[in-house]
């Protein structure tokens, strides 16, 4: 009976359909609350990442921008946690510092930096069933490449020509300071011969000649963006005493006086009324001329010849008639007090076309020896041309080319030209920051002319050819034949088109221990996020 009982029973639950519903939820109940609970902590988790992973990216890059600066390099690492801190928001209370370095990349040596970190935090479920905290870690990596800055003592400025620069026949030029050409053709820069060339580096907007490349050890860049005229933006300086119309000759000509000169003049007018100067008294004259004290000073006047160091002081009383009659005539008296003070005196002596002083001149064509004084000299449509056995010096000059003007220098002079410094065009009048602009500069021809024509500027020197500074030719042709040394400073050529010659020997460009500082192109600094 029992047994039957307990079938029927058993047999009657099982076939019962009321409440099983309620027992699939209670036994899914762990799962759904296990998958949403697992869902909100992989959310969490994915954007503590996100936000890790992007501020560790920007620490790397801007850390490598300030790696890629000379200035800034030393700042790199405060730079990238600066920009980590600037990218964190959620992760802002539980983040650990930031690890940054210098690293490898890509077979360089510390050409990159290395960011790491990681933020800890318990999440809500997965803390609560294993007791642990979560940690998310972030790793970036930014390589950089420092911008670098050519400078150039050999400029062909056309924009478009084939052969801008030409090398030809034996030709030696081991200037090392820089070789560059503005052309885009794709020979902008042409070999004819077999010359010997240690440019140092050749940079062009255009293609280089294959001869370059195979024969020579100097970095080649070629199709080059970026270069460009340093003295495009220059205008040459046209003083009043360069203004003076003037003839050079070999006859002779007195000496020079030369002087710093301060003059201070005090005048006092006053007014009398009486029949004679000897008889007066005070007459106060409301339309009277008013007194006056003035000082000037000028360096390097020309003053008489004869002329000492020393003070000369000059005064005088003069009365004045003003009219009237007896008691009433009026009387202006003015006393004049001159004081002159002449310091630095130096005498230029004459001689055969000594001392060339500066002006404009139609040409120079020197017939003798030759010194020329310091200053600005216009050329107008003619020429300057060294010739022969003469000696021809001039310190602190430039010499301005207009109206198709141009420049011959020939082997057996004996020739020292130095351009003229900042200082030196500070006394001519310009200011400080055109001074400092044109400093250096020797020969500078109108970019507005003409040029030169097919015989262009001619440079056939010889050892004792010595030019100190900037020769700019914007619109003519330099042919380079010969030789020339310096002293002072580094021989620097600008020109529409570069001719170097098969004897020339281009050797001694710049002083020993010297550099030519003249930017022709700027690089970009480059960075590059590659983990």
């Amino acid at each position: 009976m029992i047994v039957n009982f307990m079938r029927e029973t058993f047999k009657s639950v099982a076939s019962c359909r009321s409440g099983n519903a309620t027992l699939l939820v209670a036994l899914g109940m762990p799962v759904l609350i296990g998958g949403a609970g697992m869902g909100v902590d992989v959310t969490q988790w994915y954007m503590w990442k996100r936000e890790l992973q992007f501020a560790v990216d920007q620490a790397a890059i801007a850390g490598a921008w300030a790696a890629a600066d000379s200035e800034t390099e030393s700042t790199y690492a405060t730079r990238a946690d600066q920009e980590f801190l600037a990218n964190l928001s959620v992760t802002d209370d539980f983040h650990a510092d930031p690890v940054i370095s210098l690293a490898d990349y890509a077979g360089g040596t510390d050409n990159s930096v290395a960011v790491s970190a990681t933020a800890t935090k318990e999440l809500p479920f997965t803390g609560f069933l294993t007791g642990n905290a979560a940690t998310i870690s972030a790793y970036a990596q930014a390589s950089f490449e420092e911008g670098v800055t050519f400078t150039s003592c050999l400029i062909a400025l056309d924009d478009d020509d084939t052969g801008a620069v030409t090398i030809g026949g034996s030709a030696v030029l081991t200037a090392s300071c820089g070789l560059a050409a503005l052309s885009t053709d794709d020979l902008s820069i042409k070999v004819n011969g077999n010359p010997d060339v240690e440019a140092g580096w050749i940079l062009s907007a255009g293609g280089v000649d294959e001869w370059l490349k195979n024969n020579t050890d100097d970095v080649i860049l070629e199709y080059m963006s970026g270069l460009y005229d340093p003295f495009a933006e220059l205008s040459p300086p046209n003083p009043s005493e360069s203004q003076i119309s003037r003839t050079y000759s070999c006859s002779g000509s007195n000496d020079t006086t030369f002087a710093d000169v301060s003059v201070r003049t005090i005048t006092n007018y006053s007014y009398w009324q009486g029949p004679n100067q000897n008889n007066v008294e005070a007459w106060d004259n409301p339309d009277g001329r008013a007194s006056s004290n003035t000082y000037n000073q000028d360096e390097g006047l020309i003053v008489p010849n004869g002329t000492v160091e020393g003070t000369e002081v000059e005064r005088e009383t003069v009365w004045r008639d003003l009219g009237g009659k007896g008691q009433k005539k009026k009387w202006e008296r003015r006393e004049y007090d001159r004081t002159t003070i002449y310091s630095n005196v130096v005498v230029q002596e004459g001689g055969q076309a000594g001392n060339v002083r500066p002006g404009t001149y139609s040409s120079i064509r020197i017939g003798c020896d030759t010194a020329f004084a310091p200053g600005v000299y216009n050329i107008d449509g003619g020429s300057l041309t060294i010739n022969g056995q003469h000696e021809v010096n001039g310190a602190g000059v430039m010499f301005v080319l207009y109206n198709g003007a141009s420049v011959t220098i020939n082997g057996g002079a004996d020739v020292n030209l130095t351009g003229m410094t900042a200082s030196d065009l500070m006394n001519v009048g310009l200011s400080p920051e055109d001074a400092n602009d044109l400093a250096g500069m020797l020969v500078f021809e109108d970019r507005d002319g003409p040029g030169a024509g097919n015989n262009g500027q001619r440079f056939n020197g010889n050892s004792n050819t010595v030019l100190n500074g900037t020769m700019y030719f914007p619109v003519s042709e330099v042919f380079f034949a010969g030789t020339a040394g310096v002293t002072s400073q580094c021989l620097m050529i600008a020109a529409n088109n570069i001719t170097i010659t098969g004897t020339a020997d281009m050797q001694t460009f710049c002083p020993a221990d010297s550099t030519e500082d003249t930017t022709v192109v700027s690089t970009a600094s480059k960075v590059r996020l590659v983990a």
